[in-house]
């Protein structure tokens, strides 16, 4: 008997691959407390309403924020999205589709805006300063026939995100604190002095010159006193702390009843800096948030729910960028400090000084250096960044039962405000230059430049704002007749309007929405969804577009043929398709007008008159039309052994056809200032993501684990282009393909120069770069460019681990992605000229390592033929990496009340704690720029 459900498992393992079977749970918590995630009977949030999963046709994703972050606590859902989500890059790419870019948001705490559509509580806004604890689920609207109804800007898919409402008779309060720790995972490594100055003597014999310095000095800045020849190491503990400290508290409030009830939520985050020294020391970043959601019963018809949130932030630093100097500024340029009892205490300039470092030291600097980070975050005042952001929304439910079962409707209207500006309190300094003695380490004399000043006067500058509005009202109609037959359709008329400093026009989106869907015995279902989409970008005949879906699902588990069956509990299948367009890619407006420049001048009247001419900019174009996204999605959805397994895969397949691009190369080249926008490009991707998930109980033990995986690649189908070869076009080739030269390592002598194609790229010698040549016409150009790679990867996923015994619960979330490279181009690979050397240099060619040099020569001089992309700097980016680990216990009912409270949770997490990667330091290492961090902290959750 045993082997004969053995046996049914792997004919039906085998039937579902047979189908294209891989898998994304549209519906996982994260919860050890249910067997798979969210029960396919439940109800859960969709565009502008709520559905069965069972009846639900395109393909969703869900996650229960509530129930994951009992088991890792994330503050911001910025970062809490990464990896959870089947089919998701990041936390706002969906599918690898319409790629966009990732912005970081004001908080630090994950990633904003891209190419996906945010939906928080019915309509479009962004998420800075979202807290996880705010919110109730998030629902991920993947293909078109899920997110249609919102129209033009979801051609990228949407996030949908509902915050928590309070619950009638059930009151409740929940405190959070959390305290931890960043520690850097990589810091840049850089030359001291001494070995600066030797490499770039190093680097000046590359180039037949001199050296520019002695055995002499050199010996000096490595053995002798650190003012009179400083070796500045701007990411040692001299300037830097180990880590940097964070906090974070937060309180919910909720309660009420059948009339009346609220929710409310209480934030505070505060993170401290790395520097520490002067006003870098003191630098903090604090965030406070306050949200408030109220639902009242107005009469038996009627309802309504009005929420607003606030959220103050203020970043306080130095005035100037020390990343920036830290990878720019060499070691051996000035003394930051110099000491007081290496001057002479009668010299006129240290006597009558106005301003110096505790008491012991005065601020160095050369007429090259008249200010510099280090000075600047002494005394040059502080930096403030203050932004705010204020959001509305008030919805009101219209219960239209008395009119007809199932009749409803409701109207939703939302404001939001986001402003920010810089302040600064700015103090002028001098600097001071030493000369020493020519026979001891004392300074004999100063020179001074600039002035002591604190005016005191505080300088705002640099605001901005975001303004948003957002309104939708729909007609509702859902009915069930005879427990057979459920009706449901809605109407929705949806507008917004989004402007921000510098965009005077503004991003308007408005459309008609409706939706018809029937299931037949909870086992057949259809769904007919659509939109009217209107854009402003279009002349007036053509601002109308029309995107009709259709999706159909199938309860394969509720027919008589698998009644009965021991290994299957659910089985479904989904088949979704349809068109949406949508003016997102077109990019600016009034592409349907004709533009015109002025040309030259004329003269006339003898000279005494003259005027600019017209001449053609660009021509417009009237049949300038929508983009559209043609997809066709197959779903299959399982739960398998008493829900013990499950399983979901989607197969998709995205043309997005009508792209907008002038095409100048399909004219002559003088024809250019003749040429309209068209819609004439198209792309296509096509992909599968799966999701597999298990649960199960062994007395105390609760096991739970989930891997989700992304599969995509992407096609351009139709393309302006016109290449002198075949090889140079993008037809053909992923989305996302980057060109550059072929390497064939470095020169070796200057016969080989002399006997290879002549590179076009500046003067080339011994240990520089050697590029194939693809077209033989004898000239390394940029003719010679091929594909080398596509910067997103084609695979990626991300397993999640629960385990819990008693209760205790451990949690564990990697992400991995596959198939994608980078380029090492940063200022920190590419060393020429005065460039600070970091330790790459110590591995560059000379003639005695030619034969083991991992680095081209180096220059004195700008090396522009080293230092373009090419399969030299060409590494891979592959990696699985330990983003979330956490420990949690939950003490007994009995301690916790003995505390007065309900629970009691005690945590140590950590983040971005180790990854595994071919070239994990390269990956890690941050140049210019702040580092990234290994995060660990304890914390503590008591409801009350």
């Amino acid at each position: 008997m045993l082997r004969q459900e053995k046996m049914k498992l792997v004919i039906t393992l085998l039937m579902l691959a047979c189908l294209g079977y891989t898998v994304d749970s549209p519906a996982q918590t994260d919860s050890l407390s249910t067997a798979n995630g969210i029960a396919p009977d439940s109800l859960v949030n969709v565009a502008f309403g709520r559905k069965n999963l069972r009846e639900i046709t395109g393909s969703v994703s869900v996650v229960n924020t509530t129930a994951a972050t009992r088991l890792d606590y994330v503050p911001y859902v910025g970062n809490f999205l990464n990896g959870r989500v089947p089919g998701m890059i990041g936390s706002n790419n969906i599918r690898g589709i319409g790629i966009g870019i990732d912005i970081a948001d004001l908080t630090g705490s994950g990633l904003l805006s891209g190419n996906a559509m945010y939906i928080v509580d019915g309509l479009p806004r962004d998420i800075e300063g979202l807290r996880t604890s705010e919110i109730e689920s998030i629902t991920v609207l993947k293909d078109v026939n899920a997110a249609v109804l919102y129209g033009s800007a979801a051609m990228n898919g949407v996030i949908m995100i509902t915050t928590k409402r309070g619950q009638a008779n059930q009151p409740s309060t929940t405190v959070s604190i959390n305290r931890g720790v960043g520690v850097p995972q990589s810091l840049p490594k850089y030359l001291n002095s001494a070995d600066y100055m030797e490499y770039f003597n190093i680097a000046r014999a590359n180039d037949g010159l001199s050296p520019q310095y002695s055995a002499e000095m050199i010996n000096n800045y490595r053995t002798g006193n650190p003012y009179r020849y400083p070796s500045v190491d701007y990411y040692s503990r001299d300037y830097l702390r180990s880590g940097k400290a964070f906090s974070d508290i937060m309180t919910e409030f909720s309660g009420g009843d059948e009339n009346a009830r609220f929710y409310a939520n209480v934030g505070w985050n505060s993170s401290g800096s790395l520097m520490n020294f002067g006003e870098g020391g003191k630098g903090r970043n604090d965030i406070f948030n306050v949200r408030g959601n109220v639902d009242l019963k107005v009469n038996d018809w009627i309802s309504t729910a009005i929420d607003a949130t606030a959220f103050f932030g203020r970043r306080r630093d130095s005035r100037s960028n020390y990343w920036s100097a830290a990878g720019t500024v060499r070691p051996h340029e000035f003394a930051p400090l110099i000491p007081f009892d290496l001057i002479d205490p009668e010299n006129v300039l240290l006597k009558g000084r106005k301003n110096d470092v505790d008491g012991k030291y005065l601020l160095g600097g050369t007429t090259n250096f008249l200010s510099n980070a280090i000075a600047d975050s002494y005394s040059a005042g502080s930096f403030e960044a203050i932004y705010r952001k204020f959001s509305f929304n008030n919805r009101v439910n219209f219960d239209l039962a008395q009119i007809t079962p199932g009749l409803s409707a409701q109207t939703n209207v939302s404001f939001d405000y986001l402003t920010g500006y810089n302040q600064t309190v700015p103090n002028q300094y001098s600097v001071y230059t030493p000369t020493w003695s020519d026979t001891e380490d004392r300074i004999v004399s100063l020179t001074q430049h600039g002035q002591d000043t604190r005016p005191g006067t505080q300088v705002v500058g640099n605001a901005f704002f975001r303004r948003r509005f957002g309104f939708y009202g729909q007609l509702v109609y859902d009915r069930t007749f005879s427990d057979l037959h459920h009706f449901s359709g809605r109407i929705v008329g949806f507008g917004s309007q989004f402007k921000e400093t510098g965009d005077f026009q503004g991003v308007k989106q408005a459309h008609l929405g409706f939706q018809a869907a029937y299931t037949f015995d909870r086992r057949y279902s259809i769904d007919f969804s659509g939109a009217l989409v209107n854009s402003t970008k279009l002349a007036e005949e053509n601002r109308i577009g029309f995107s009709p879906t259709v999706g159909l699902a199938w309860i394969a588990s509720s027919e008589d043929f698998l009644a009965g069956n021991s290994v299957i509990d659910y089985l479904k299948v989904r088949l979704s398709a349809g068109m949406l367009k949508s003016d997102q890619p077109i990019g600016g407006f009034f592409y349907y007008d004709s533009r015109y420049n002025t040309s030259g001048s004329y003269n006339w009247f003898e000279g005494g008159r003259s005027r600019s001419g017209v001449r053609s900019a660009m021509f417009g174009n009237v049949n300038l039309g929508f983009a559209s996204r043609d997809e066709l999605n197959l779903g299959i959805e399982t739960r398998l052994l008493d829900n013990r397994f499950g399983f979901e895969t989607n197969l998709f397949y995205s043309y997005y056809n009508k792209l907008v691009t002038r095409p100048t190369s399909e004219f002559p080249s003088f024809y250019n200032d003749f040429i309209s926008y068209q819609n004439f490009e198209a792309d296509r991707y096509t992909g599968a993501d799966l999701n597999v998930t298990y649960d199960e109980s062994f007395g105390d033990w609760r096991i739970g684990a989930g891997a989700n995986l992304l599969l995509v690649t992407s096609k351009r189908m139709i393309v302006a282009e016109t290449y002198d070869y075949e090889y140079l076009n993008r037809k053909g080739l992923p989305k996302d393909a980057t060109f550059g030269l072929e390497a064939l390592g470095l020169f070796q002598s200057q016969a080989e120069i002399d006997n290879s194609p002549r590179q076009m790229f500046g003067t080339v010698r011994p240990g520089d770069i050697k590029y194939k040549d693809q077209n033989g016409d004898g000239f390394i150009t940029a003719n010679d460019e091929v594909y080398l790679r596509r910067y997103q990867a084609p695979v990626s996923g991300a397993l999640q681990l629960r385990v819990g015994y008693k209760n205790l619960n451990f949690f564990l979330l990697g992400e991995a992605r596959f198939g994608v490279k980078n380029f090492r181009e940063s200022s920190y690979f590419w060393l020429d000229g005065n460039k600070k050397y970091s330790e790459m240099a110590l591995k560059s060619w000379t003639p005695e390592t030619a034969q083991t040099a991992e680095h081209p020569r180096l220059s004195s001089a700008t090396n522009s033929n080293n230092h373009r992309r090419s399969t030299y700097w060409l590494y891979s980016d592959n990696y699985f990496q330990l983003r979330r680990m956490q420990v949690t216990y939950d003490f007994s009912p009995a301690f916790a009340g003995k505390l007065s409270m309900r629970n009691l949770r005690a945590f140590v997490n950590a983040g971005d704690l180790f990854q595994f990667a071919a070239n994990k330091e390269i990956r890690k290492m941050r140049i210019q720029s702040e580092p990234a961090y290994h995060s660990f902290s304890v914390g503590v959750t008591a409801d009350f």
